[in-house]
């Protein structure tokens, strides 16, 4: 005689048949057993958890073929006591989450649960399944912390409490307090400091450019003043502090260093949207749920789209750049017309109090005449 496995669900009445592995409501490729007793309940919920655990003991049946009659399964699991959702879920019990993607912002308050921070909710949720965000670098992780500790509409959630960035791989912290604390927004000068080291490491300067920088970086001395005729003017005010030359020459290098990436950062859009997009697409058109690690395949894909916005958004600022901004004049103009060294008084009124200050001045002047 022959034996099947059937499960029936409550919800829509229909049966399902163990194809091993997996069910199907095709009952050609239903697996079969010759006697009730070869059928092992418990090994099959244990090697195949995944496959039995949104499935309810009780509506698991043995079918005798022969005859349609029905037995029901005489084993039964121990039923784990569910946590409750106000309870912390330790990240050990999710394993593939963090395997590829092991970071992830975690909020802590005195006496109350962990929470977890969604970028898809802009919320920090109760529990690991809240689709949390994950992420695969520390640096990632950090921007988005820093994202978040900076935005004056979202701090009402954490003031106070402790966010951190927390390693699900070690389950330990993987930023100190005092790293926390450095991601507070810097001042705009530090700001465009950065952007000024990144734009002194553009390998293979040109002349031009190398020229320009040791310009821009000196101040000129005495020896560089020139007697020329001057007009009277009022002196305008600006805050050098905030747009130092140096800065305003390296922000604009970086900016030109970017843009030379405008038809990679575009072809790379293009196969995004493309080809891996439509992979992913595929998997899911393709393959059935119960086979499918849905944790992770929702990692991985939530990973490519948040990457994917990263390098649209890139895309969009350089295709606007370079619909408005042309390199070579810019190079042209500073060569043609900011670095000659020439300095000369333009104000009479200045001229004549400087001219009192400088000592060797009617020395000089004596001389040359």
């Amino acid at each position: 005689m022959a034996y099947a496995l059937i499960y029936t669900a409550k919800s829509s009445g229909k049966t399902s048949y163990w194809a091993n592995p997996g069910f199907t409501g095709n009952g050609k490729r239903k697996y079969t057993w010759d006697s009730p007793k070869d059928i092992n309940f418990k090994q099959l919920k244990a090697k195949y958890p995944t496959l039995f655990g949104n499935k309810s003991n009780d509506r698991f049946e043995i079918l005798n073929l022969a005859n349609g009659q029905k037995q029901k399964i005489t084993y039964q699991v121990r039923q784990v006591k569910k946590v409750s959702k106000e309870a912390t879920p330790p990240l050990a019990t999710h394993p593939k989450m963090f395997r590829k993607t092991p970071y992830l912002i975690v909020l802590d308050r005195k006496g109350q649960p962990r929470k977890y921070w969604s970028n898809s909710q802009k919320t920090f949720v109760n529990t690991v399944n809240d689709r949390l965000s994950r992420w695969k670098e520390l640096g990632a992780a950090e921007e988005s912390l820093r994202w978040i500790v900076n935005n004056e509409q979202l701090k009402a959630q954490f003031n106070d409490g402790t966010i951190t960035i927390w390693n699900g791989q070690t389950n330990q912290p993987a930023l100190s307090p005092s790293e926390v604390a450095r991601l507070v927004a810097p001042q705009p000068t530090q700001v465009v400091n950065q952007v000024v080291k990144q734009a002194q490491k553009v390998s293979q300067q040109s002349p031009t450019y190398r020229a320009l920088d040791q310009h821009f970086a000196q101040l000129p001395t005495q020896a560089d003043l020139k007697v020329d005729t001057a007009t009277d003017d009022e002196l305008p005010g600006i805050d050098l502090s905030k747009y130092d030359p140096a800065l305003v020459f390296g922000a604009a290098s970086y900016l030109i260093d970017a843009l030379k990436e405008q038809k990679n950062v575009n072809q790379l859009l293009k196969r995004y949207d493309g080809a891996v997009l439509q992979d992913y697409l595929h998997v899911l058109e393709f393959v059935g749920l119960d086979d499918l690690d849905v944790d992770e395949f929702t990692a991985t894909f939530q990973e490519n789209r948040q990457t994917r916005r990263q390098i649209k958004n890139l895309s969009l600022l350089l295709n606007a750049l370079a619909q408005s901004f042309e390199p070579d004049k810019f190079w042209k103009a500073l060569e043609d017309d900011s670095a000659s060294n020439q300095y000369h008084f333009r104000s009479a009124s200045t001229a004549k109090k400087l001219q009192k200050l400088i000592k060797s001045y009617g020395e000089t002047n004596t001389k040359d005449d």
